[in-house]
């Protein structure tokens, strides 16, 4: 094994090397078109909305909640692997150096989230607080330090095993957080901030002395490494295939009756299987139900026509375009190439069902365009969506299940 002080460089370039390996295929997909088109849209309509904006507005709330949650949320990437929990726990005491630079290293990655946040919040923080951009620059030195300590806080109580200990200490600090970002944008008075800054120094000092003897939660450490990078490589699975990935499957009940509803017969076999794949993966459903309910809310909250079409029909093609990959989701099984079936009968089942999805999810950003009785909007947002639909469904899938998933014969 390498030297320890050296196996910190092999893995953040392990770490880089698979990272690179994927985006080439996450860069160079039509999702980039679609984020390109909704940035612009979305940053003309936010340019509209703050212009309309007064001093009555409470810019300093809905930022200090933005970027609070933000910082509160430092994950600490320490790149460590299975076997580590056997080679590396007697090194122990010779892995400081490795642990610093897992804190510096998510620092500087996750920076540039803070960095966003902060710049898109500034057009609606000069306008409602006046003053200038300069601000901008001691504003994010101050959020920056401010996520300096969440990082160190988070790896200091990654030393509890009990995650009602890591739960507490994330309500504690978002509260602290929130607190102390609003006494700065909003301009309070200097012993205000000055004082939560103290609590914030006593927290982490606190801390540090009951974690004093506590030893490295190694299971913990590498279950958290595994599931960020799970959730890495389920993104990734929307653009190529990806073999580290495996899926997750619940019961869900209650859907039961959605999947009883599927034909019976051997012509629909396969559509079963993709109803029963897509209401019990959390990867498909799940998906499903956040776009959904991220793009209702952006209708109701738009009282413009063209925001509500356009935001219907960007998150029709967000669903069916990330949900294409189920049509593989069970190719390297065995049982379904065990079916008598003809293989037609597999790609005309997944557009069925994916029919279906789009169809449910097509009707409920119509139903909620209507809000407020606006009828034209929705007549308008069908009109819309009914016309991705058909380009969608007759020639954007069909080209994409050839040049992607055809069977090899």
């Amino acid at each position: 094994m390498k030297h320890v002080h050296d196996l910190w460089a092999s893995r953040l370039q392990d770490y880089n090397r698979e990272l690179q390996k994927y985006l080439r295929y996450i860069l160079n997909g039509h999702l980039m078109f679609v984020l390109i088109f909704a940035i612009g849209g979305g940053g003309y309509a936010y340019s509209n909305w703050v212009s309309t904006l007064d001093e009555s507005f409470n810019a300093p709330v809905i930022m200090a909640v933005l970027i609070g949650v933000i910082v509160t949320m430092s994950p600490i990437y320490t790149y460590l692997k299975e076997p580590d929990k056997v080679y590396l726990t007697p090194l122990e005491g010779q892995m400081k150096r490795y642990f610093l630079s897992a804190i510096v290293s998510s620092f500087f990655f996750q920076s540039y989230l803070v960095l966003v946040a902060l710049a898109v919040s500034m057009p609606m923080y000069v306008k409602v607080q006046g003053g200038t951009f300069t601000a901008f620059f001691w504003l994010l030195a101050v959020v920056l330090a401010l996520k300096v300590w969440n990082l160190i806080v988070r790896w200091t109580v990654l030393r509890y095993q009990e995650l009602s200990t890591h739960r507490t200490d994330m309500a504690v600090r978002l509260v602290l957080n929130v607190v102390f970002l609003w006494a700065v944008f909003a301009k309070a008075s200097l012993w205000l901030p000055v004082i939560i800054g103290i609590v914030l120094v006593v927290y982490l000092i606190a801390f540090r002395k009951l974690t004093a003897h506590k030893t490295i939660k190694w299971e913990l450490l590498i279950d958290l490494e595994h599931a960020r990078l799970h959730r890495f490589y389920r993104f990734a699975n929307l653009f190529t295939d990806v073999p580290h990935l495996k899926g997750q499957a619940k019961r869900r009940r209650w859907l039961d009756p959605f999947l009883q509803r599927s034909p019976f017969g051997q012509k629909h076999t396969y559509r079963y299987l993709y109803v029963r794949t897509f209401l019990r993966s959390d990867e498909y459903f799940g998906l499903w139900i956040r776009l959904s309910a991220i793009a209702s809310v952006i209708i109701i909250g738009s009282g413009v026509l063209w925001v509500k079409a356009a935001v219907a029909v960007l998150f029709l093609y967000l669903t069916g375009f990330q949900l294409i990959p189920m049509l593989k989701k069970h190719e390297l099984k065995i049982w379904p190439d065990l079916y008598p079936l003809p293989s037609g009968y597999k790609n005309a089942s997944f557009k069925g069902v994916l029919s279906t999805v789009l169809i449910v999810q097509g009707a409920l950003f119509i139903i909620v365009s209507a809000w407020g009785a606006a009828w034209f909007d929705a007549c308008v947002t069908a009109f819309a969506s009914l016309l991705f639909y058909a380009v969608f469904m007759y020639w954007y899938v069909p080209a994409q299940i050839k040049k992607w998933y055809t069977p090899l014969n």
